[in-house]
């Protein structure tokens, strides 16, 4: 189905998203830092992006920064435990902003509405 890239720091949100999105027939390439992620980008070309805010060294905040500048068109889905910050300007240029939580329904659904949204434009 889709290659998922997933940049999270935590891994068991790693492992637990891995997990979900595989049963479902996808494919996650875990990133662990935004650093990772950019490499990643240059050799790969996945269908969405779920992206976590607060990571060591570069966050959330400076990879969405920096990806718009490669002017990709790939789905970005910000999955973070901080509510509060969804009113930022800059995370705006994302599809959209899920607070994490035990439940991965709305995760799950959202990622799914936005691979078909970009399969059919």
């Amino acid at each position: 189905m889709a290659l998922i890239l997933h940049v999270e720091d935590d891994h068991s949100v790693r492992f637990l998203y891995q997990e979900v999105f595989e049963e479902l027939g996808h494919k996650v390439m875990p990133a662990v830092s935004a650093e990772e992620a950019l490499k990643l980008l240059k050799a790969n070309r996945p269908d969405i992006i779920i992206l976590d805010l607060k990571m060591p060294g570069m966050g959330g905040k400076a990879f969405l920064e920096r990806f718009h500048r490669l002017k990709l068109r790939i789905p970005i889905v910000i999955s973070t435990a901080y509510p509060y910050l969804e009113s930022d300007p800059v995370l705006s240029a994302a599809d959209a902003y899920i607070v994490k939580s035990g439940d991965l329904t709305d995760l799950v659904e959202t990622v799914g509405k936005l691979l078909k949204k970009s399969a059919h434009p």
